[in-house]
């Protein structure tokens, strides 16, 4: 059995765009702070990021701060009898293998037998 499990958590992540929008499905976003402070750009956005700049008319709306707000889970955690901390994710059937000594866990943290030796399921 793995040793200080930590449960999967739902985590709230807020990114921040600066948009010009043709219309409410088409147009730019630029990564920026909750400022507006633009983040670093590939030279190609910065050059999309000035052409939108200077053509202000084409957009219904401009250089708008906009918050994106999504959520993710994060895997359980637990540490291996090694001493490895493992992440518990579905690798296979609902089992996920210590990338340093080669055990297996199913989800909950349980030590499993190696997949090798699991029956395939044809007689049931």
């Amino acid at each position: 059995m793995l040793t200080n499990i930590t449960p999967r958590q739902r985590r709230k992540i807020v990114e921040y765009e600066i948009q010009f929008m043709y219309d409410r499905n088409s147009g730019y976003g630029f990564p920026c702070d909750e400022n507006g402070k633009l983040l670093p750009m590939t030279d190609c956005a910065k050059e999309n990021y000035d052409y939108c700049m200077t053509h202000r008319d084409e957009f219904t709306e401009w250089n708008e701060i906009t918050a994106i707000v999504r959520h993710i889970t994060e895997n359980a955690t637990g540490t291996c009898i090694c001493g490895e901390k493992i992440e518990l994710w579905d690798q296979y059937m609902g089992a996920c293998e210590c990338p340093k000594c080669g055990r297996w866990y199913n989800l909950f943290g349980q030590e499993l037998i190696k997949p090798e030796y699991w029956e395939d399921g044809e007689d049931w």
